[in-house]
């Protein structure tokens, strides 16, 4: 895939008034079926994502995160250390599309991991979330100006709801 394919990071930060220890909480297992999805997703045909349930916990254990498509993604957790960095692999079922027409297991632009880093202080918790990812490299030209800005929109939801989760 390195040939093939350009590899890209995305990150957002926002600063969540809680303890590390409550944000946590909130990206291990996530809730957003409560939340309404951006039109902006729902008119590029980006699936809702609901929940992610953690499996297994540490290094080597598994999260599934489910969307309102009715597929999932499984996520190998490659980084535990409570309250400080979670990082995992995306593995998503065959057949998940985003945008009408990328196929993530195996298309032209693929999710490859994502990281969440936790820093504490006065105010509350630092959230930052990384998102590694890759464009088809012939195509990449296309397509590396719009997936990015999509992802950067998709951070900011995801990080937005963690904190008014984590808030109440």
């Amino acid at each position: 895939m390195k040939k093939e394919h350009t590899v890209r990071i995305i990150e957002s930060e926002i600063l969540i008034s809680t303890p590390a220890a409550v944000v946590w909480e909130h990206i291990t297992n996530v809730q957003l079926e409560q939340f309404a999805d951006p039109l902006v997703f729902r008119l590029l045909d980006v699936p809702k994502p609901l929940r992610a349930e953690l499996l297994s916990e540490g290094a080597g254990g598994s999260r599934t995160a489910y969307f309102a498509n009715g597929k999932k993604f499984e996520q190998r957790i490659l980084v535990w250390q409570p309250c400080t960095h979670y990082s995992f692999a995306f593995h998503p079922e065959p057949g998940f599309r985003v945008g009408y027409i990328f196929e993530l297991s195996a298309g032209i632009f693929r999710m490859l991991a994502g990281s969440y880093y936790l820093r504490e202080n006065q105010q509350g918790t630092w959230l930052k979330l990384e998102t590694t990812y890759s464009v088809q490299r012939r195509l990449s030209w296309l397509l590396l100006g719009p997936i990015t800005l999509v992802l950067y929109l998709f951070q900011r939801y995801l990080l937005t709801s963690i904190k008014r989760n984590a808030e109440q």
